[in-house]
């Protein structure tokens, strides 16, 4: 689902839930951060010397595993009542996301399946945290 239909979903919610265009850009960016890390963990499993890449690889899928949660939880959090476990499950994904920049970084040079990895997951953490900053501001 891209950033345009889920703010066009959030418009016609019964709720209309505050912040929605931090909340469809950080949706947006989590799952195409599951899509990036999904196609670069397979990526490095096909590369020549992947005991190299182990790291990469499990930092690639269980970024993948954390974002997809984050994109699904964003999804259905338009009441006050999930506030904090809301803002805990967007703070691991920022940290998920940055140790997964961190990882694909060094292999970013050999590999380009890594860079681009790198990139979505930076542009993740940067959606997230503006939501969770977001969140910390009245809407």
């Amino acid at each position: 689902m891209t950033a345009s239909a889920v703010r066009a979903m959030f418009r016609s919610h019964p709720d209309h839930p505050a912040h929605m265009d931090a909340m469809s850009r950080c949706i947006d960016a989590c799952f195409t951060c599951v899509e990036t890390c999904t196609a670069c963990a397979d990526a490095c499993l096909s590369e020549k010397q992947i005991d190299r890449l182990v790291t990469c690889i499990r930092i690639n899928l269980d970024c993948a595993a954390v974002c997809a949660a984050t994109g699904s939880i964003v999804a259905r959090s338009n009441k006050a009542g999930n506030r904090q476990p809301l803002e805990a499950q967007i703070t691991t994904s920022i940290a998920f996301c940055r140790a997964c920049a961190r990882e694909c970084t060094k292999h970013a040079e050999m590999h380009k399946h890594c860079r681009a990895c790198a990139e979505a997951c930076e542009a993740c953490a940067v959606a997230c945290d503006a939501m969770l900053s977001s969140l910390r501001m009245p809407a």
